[in-house]
């Protein structure tokens, strides 16, 4: 079955569109287009307005929808995590991004970009990206306003980098710019992985942009070095983006670097046949990231996601409606059946616990007759058993006639202050007392012992037992007093 897969690029003055309809052996180019964002003040919403005459060209019914925010939005950091688990890594990833970042973390949304999973390695190198999370909910509130419902919103300029990193033949060590009139995003890209990304801005005239992106690539290919203790020398810049149009960069950042510079056309580098694409009118540098977010969806490709949280349910709710309204029919047939079963339980549990009160009840009169008012037999009979045990026994001598309490006076006077002990417990039997305590060193336990053994009350002292705490400070032991 066809899939109508719709990329939406937004930047910061553009909003680019592209609608592919996906089959099993066919891709075809249903519509793309193109329109500024409003330089507006007055207007409260000018992306909206950019948005309404994008689908007003294009029928966005029934699309499943990628899109991308300016990369400039978004904070990226490179961290190193002690496992490969990705639900492990979620959930530590705020506590590794707090201490780096000038704002509190919770305001962010956040996502992460793996850099290689080797089992050769017992961590794991990622790319950290986090976002304002008020600036994600207004993406997806204005796209929700025209029925439109991403399942994946990314930063610009991310996923055509993704899809030249895999799908495409190049050097093993190679940079991709993505280019707007006053920004550049930078992916550093080596064996086909994304290693890092930078965002920053240009000068708007070409001679100084090539100098500013010029510096900005020397500094990034040092973090690399620094990071991976590794050197990155690109063997090439792969450019594209809105700001191509008019910053012709080609030469002038060859020039200054002396690196191989060329303009990249998505479609063209991957050699994917497209149906109804029309070279002479798809304007690559505005419209690839948009097809790209599109085509990587056809690709399977795993990649940032900054909205996890909004509308996966709701997503996922719509695309297998009917499998789980099916599943809901049968999970309601169980529900009964489990009820049914408990309610037939339950009248018969009831039913033996009136029998087992009424032989309860039965043994209480028999034992003890002269009782006459029965309110609750389990408990009176309790009350009764613990006074024939009070009437035999007295809970403060010991069956030599040693009292409690000159045990516990004696062995206070054995040990002295200076030992660092405390006790927990004391069980006091009719031949011998168990002692339980933590003290600070396996000496201080052995003297405890010792001091005990020399009192004339006391026959024999035993350490049955010694273990060190997990923090290591401190030693459980526990002490066995022969009477």
């Amino acid at each position: 079955m066809n899939r109508k897969i719709l990329g939406i690029d937004i930047r910061n003055d553009t909003v680019s569109a592209v609608l592919l309809n996906i089959g099993i052996k066919s891709v075809k180019l249903e519509a793309f287009d193109i329109v500024s964002i409003p330089d507006d003040k007055e207007s409260e919403n000018t992306l909206a307005d950019a948005l309404a005459t994008v689908v007003e060209k294009i029928d966005t019914n029934g699309c499943i929808c990628f899109a991308s925010f300016p990369a400039d939005l978004a904070t990226y950091r490179n961290i190193k995590v002690p496992f490969k688990d990705k639900k492990k890594i979620i959930q530590i990833l705020p506590y590794e991004l707090e201490p780096t970042l000038p704002f509190p973390v919770e305001t962010l949304a956040i996502d992460f970009h793996i850099i290689n999973t080797s089992e050769d390695t017992d961590h794991t190198d990622l790319i950290a990206a986090g976002i304002e999370k008020s600036a994600v909910e207004h993406y997806i509130d204005t796209l929700a306003s025209f029925k439109i419902e991403p399942e994946i919103i990314t930063i610009s300029g991310y996923s055509q980098a993704l899809c030249l990193a895999k799908f495409t033949n190049g050097p093993e060590k190679w940079l991709f710019a993505d280019i707007e009139a006053d920004r550049v995003t930078l992916f550093a890209v080596a064996s086909k992985k994304i290693f890092l990304i930078r965002s920053f801005p240009i000068p708007s005239n070409t001679a100084s942009a090539a100098k500013s992106l010029g510096i900005n690539i020397q500094q990034t290919t040092a973090a690399f070095s620094d990071l991976f203790n590794a050197d990155f020398i690109p063997e090439e810049i792969r450019i594209t983006g809105p700001g191509t149009v008019k910053l012709n960069l080609d030469k002038e950042l060859s020039d200054l670097l002396e690196i191989p510079v060329n303009r990249i056309e998505l479609f063209r580098a991957m050699d994917t046949k497209i149906e109804n694409y029309a070279a002479s009118s798809f304007n690559f540098p505005e419209l690839d990231n948009a097809l790209a977010l599109a085509l990587n969806e056809d690709k399977g490709i795993d990649r940032l996601n900054f909205h996890k949280a909004r509308f996966a349910v709701n997503e996922y709710l719509s695309r297998h409606k009917s499998s789980l309204v099916k599943t809901g029919i049968l999970a309601g047939v169980v529900l009964f059946l489990a009820l049914l079963n408990f309610t037939f339980n339950f009248y018969f549990m009831n039913k033996k616990i009136n029998h087992l009160n009424h032989q309860i009840t039965d043994i209480f009169k028999t034992t003890f007759p002269e009782v006459t008012k029965i309110v609750d037999p389990l408990q009176q009979m309790r009350v009764k058993i613990d006074e024939v045990k009070k009437s035999a026994f007295f809970s403060s001598e010991t069956t030599k006639h040693i009292r409690s309490i000159d045990v516990l006076n004696e062995m206070s006077k054995r040990i002295p202050g200076k030992v660092d002990v405390d006790f927990t417990r004391l069980v006091i039997s009719h031949e011998n007392v168990v002692v339980s305590g933590i003290t600070d060193t396996f000496n201080s336990a052995d003297e405890i012992k010792r001091r005990i053994e020399e009192s004339e009350l006391f026959q024999k002292a035993m350490i049955t037992s010694t273990t060190k705490e997990k923090s290591g400070n401190r030693i459980r032991f526990k002490l066995k007093v022969v009477l």
